[in-house]
């Protein structure tokens, strides 16, 4: 759903929204659709004020159409930029979440950078996830120290998985009775593994599957 017209006919259907929201997404559209064509820096705020926007219709339009034209629109990268530094938190936590492989490296890190000594902790909880699912190995050293120092749960539950995917390229969890283990590996298109019981888990095993389900392949 990359076309404006296409996104017009998706938000339509919203006939239950607020009015003023859906002015609003449709207003994201028509930024969208005028920045395709040109530079505007006053038409471009329009397009970043709904990617700030607490409302989830609002806001999801927005994002995805700002950091769709980022891939290929640097006015838009440095939008994105100046987002992950806003006064507003929500604004923060988009700028964040809502990264993707198509941007460039260096905006990704800076982003992730930033947001992980975020004064939100949500903020700082998608900082960790996404610096884990980019692969910036780079930052473990710095992980690994907000483990110790981090005082909110939400981030140290997303630190205990995260930086052990992004060290060891796989996390093993224990089952609540104690039967086995999830093996938990990022492979080409998602996060996810197979449950190994006591009886076969070994250091060769789990090397071997972490191999296979990096490549995407399954396990018998």
């Amino acid at each position: 759903m990359n076309t404006p017209d296409r996104w017009r006919r998706w938000l339509s259907r919203f006939t239950r929204e607020p009015k003023e929201r859906l002015a609003q997404a449709f207003e994201a559209v028509d930024a969208f659709e005028a920045l395709s064509a040109g530079p505007d820096a006053q038409i471009l705020q329009s397009l970043v004020k709904a990617a700030s926007s607490p409302h989830k219709l609002v806001f999801e339009t927005g994002c995805k159409l700002l950091f769709l034209l980022a891939a290929t629109h640097e006015n838009c990268q440095q939008a994105i930029d100046r987002m992950s530094s806003s006064q507003d938190a929500t604004a923060r936590f988009h700028a964040v979440a809502y990264l993707n492989a198509s941007l460039p490296e260096s905006l990704r890190f800076s982003v992730i950078d930033r947001a992980l000594s975020d004064r939100s902790s949500r903020v700082r909880q998608m900082a960790v996830e996404q610096a884990e699912a980019f692969g910036f190995r780079e930052f473990l050293p710095r992980l690994e120290g907000m483990i110790a120092s981090e005082l909110r749960a939400n981030v140290l539950k997303s630190l205990a998985f995260s930086v052990p995917l992004l060290r060891d390229g796989f996390l093993l969890e224990p089952a609540g009775d104690g039967s086995g283990f999830f093996l938990v590996v990022r492979g080409p298109n998602s996060v996810g593994g197979p449950f190994i019981p006591l009886h076969r888990l070994s250091d060769s095993y789990v090397k071997e599957a972490v191999e296979r389900l990096k490549k995407g392949e399954r396990l018998s």
